[in-house]
């Protein structure tokens, strides 16, 4: 019997994983609640559920950009944390239902402990290491910039924090500092700090990538012909960035 239900459960999250495969266009749009969609904080959990499904259903959960998102699923609710401020798509789909809400994160940092202090370390002598990814699904073709720095910090649970500049056809990433919460809410250990920015869909031709670390520019650039992009990146200290083609 035991047996019977596991292929059961089994079939259901198949059945909803191919169906969320399917043309956007055959879907059937759904209602997606939010326990909030604005002011919220890096770091804040925030709470969805897909009221048109049943409680525990195998509901797939996404959410664009998803560099720096933590999703925490429960069947047909989830809550999910955003380390990076910005606008941002959550979808969850179940079978040929499909619900989606935009929701807007600012760029400061949840702090449970309220008037408890915390500190932004800065990134005083640090390197930031670069590492690029090419994103190609369904037609959109972007990349993936995964950061992490050379020196470790107080707290597992810190944050990098940092700012996306889009400018047209460019980008600049603003390095800031390390959120280390306060001695309440700090999760006792030492490690790297990092972060990521999805950028997609990237358009073909010449664009800037600028990156600025404890007061330095670091100017460089990519073109994308195509699937391939290629990087025009002089630095081999303080800000590492690799591939320089993909």
């Amino acid at each position: 019997m035991k047996t019977k239900i596991v292929f059961a459960a089994f079939a259901a999250l198949l059945l909803g994983f191919t169906s969320c495969n399917k043309d956007e266009n055959e879907m059937t749009q759904s209602a997606l609640d939010a326990s909030k969609t604005e002011q919220i904080k890096m770091g804040e959990p925030v709470n969805f559920t897909f009221s048109q499904v049943q409680d525990q259903s195998p509901v797939i959960w996404s959410v664009l950009p998803e560099s720096n998102v933590q999703i925490n699923p429960s069947g047909n609710k989830a809550s999910i944390l955003f380390g990076n401020s910005g606008s941002f798509t959550v979808n969850a789909c179940y079978g040929e239902l499909q619900g989606s809400v935009d929701v807007i994160v600012q760029d400061s940092v949840f702090n449970p402990g309220g008037g408890d202090p915390y500190i932004n370390e800065p990134l005083t002598g640090d390197q930031i290491f670069i590492t690029v990814t090419r994103y190609d699904s369904m037609g959109v073709s972007g990349l993936d910039f995964s950061y992490i720095t050379e020196k470790k910090y107080n707290c597992l649970n810190h944050t990098l924090m940092f700012d996306n500049i889009f400018s047209g056809t460019d980008l600049k990433v603003v390095f800031n500092s390390v959120f280390i919460p306060s001695e309440e809410f700090c999760l006792e250990g030492v490690d790297y700090a990092s972060g990521g920015t999805a950028w997609y869909p990237v358009e073909e031709g010449s664009h800037g990538f600028e990156v600025v670390l404890d007061g330095v520019t670091y100017t460089g650039s990519f073109i994308k012909n195509g699937s391939t992009y290629t990087f025009t990146w002089p630095y081999n200290s303080g800000v590492v960035l690799t591939p320089l083609v993909l």
